[in-house]
């Protein structure tokens, strides 16, 4: 009987072995050779149904490992443009889908090449953060702990009224001032939003062209927003600051439909301006459309990778 045990315990074993080889790291010419098979076989696919398959057969990420750490790649970037080539089999979709191959396959290669000096980087930091853009930047002052102690006050005299059940008709009535209130301050955030974080502004005679608005200016308004504190904003304007820069150098046609990405994708991975272009399109997704917060640092890397593409 105890024979049996052992010997159950053992195949129980055995069944746990592919899940652990699974969770392994793959090493990057490993990771490189998966990229390139699944190439092979989207190509190969003949119909909607074989594509189909090759997304049931994707794992939810793909762990790589490479210069001493482990990079986690989720894998529904290929899975979409997968899926809209299963539905449509079209060389346009097709084109979609190594279009993300050759994106993945190139930061892959980032992976290893890319090593940041710590001390360096501090040091470039430092020398951004004492230009005369950021010598007006103070902490919290005690008029904005004031103005939060009396928020905090008027929320909790707000809770008392509206649980006591002595005011019924008190508390409607102010839950409806509120209401207008908080809609009328809605509105007023949207439309100055709008007004000040439009992506792109109203160009006259090229409506289309973020060039149409010279670099110099983007970074101007980007040192503009710095000096009042706005790093979202001064993040984004410096992100098209950029942009405006490579366009003006005929890298690319005007094309005011294009995300951010797709700037990446125009650019060879052998091309100077990709790296730092690529670091600066990181930080302005994670500020801008992510939950990263902006801070003084945050604006002051976007600005060393804009002297890098050449703004200077």
């Amino acid at each position: 009987m105890r024979v049996l045990r052992l010997a159950g315990f053992g195949l129980w074993l055995l069944t746990l072995l592919p899940a652990v080889a699974a969770d392994t790291p793959l090493s990057l010419s490993q990771y490189l050779d998966q990229l390139q098979q699944l190439r092979s076989s989207v190509k190969s696919a003949a119909d909607a149904k074989a594509t189909d398959q090759l997304v049931d057969k994707l794992p939810s990420v793909w762990h790589v490992s490479a210069a001493g750490r482990v990079f986690e790649v989720p894998t529904d970037v290929v899975a979409r443009p997968l899926r809209a080539y299963a539905e449509q089999h079209t060389p346009a979709r097709l084109a979609d889908v190594n279009a993300q191959l050759d994106l993945l396959a190139s930061n892959a290669q980032e992976m290893e090449t890319t090593k940041v000096d710590a001390m360096q980087a501090r040091t470039k930091l430092n020398e951004i953060l004492s230009r005369h853009e950021f010598r007006n930047i103070k902490g919290e002052t005690w008029w904005d702990r004031l103005k939060a102690a009396v928020q905090r006050w008027l929320l909790q005299l707000l809770s008392r009224i509206f649980s006591s059940s002595a005011f019924p008709v008190l508390g409607r009535i102010v839950i409806w001032i509120l209401v207008a209130a908080a809609v009328a301050v809605a509105a007023l955030w949207v439309v100055r939003n709008y007004r000040q974080g439009n992506v792109y502004p109203t160009f006259t005679g090229s409506p289309d062209a973020v060039s149409a608005k010279p670099w110099r200016d983007w970074q101007t308004d980007a040192q503009a927003a710095a000096r009042e504190g706005r790093w979202r904003d001064a993040v984004h304007l410096s992100y098209w600051a950029a942009i405006s820069f490579l366009e003006g150098q005929g890298l690319w046609r005007p094309d005011r439909a294009r995300t951010p990405r797709e700037y990446l994708r125009l650019l060879a991975s052998g091309d100077t301006h990709r790296d730092p272009l690529l670091q600066l399109t990181r930080t302005f997704e994670a500020v801008w459309y992510g939950t990263d917060s902006a801070t003084a640092e945050t604006f002051a890397g976007a600005s060393a990778q804009l002297e890098r593409l050449g703004c200077r």
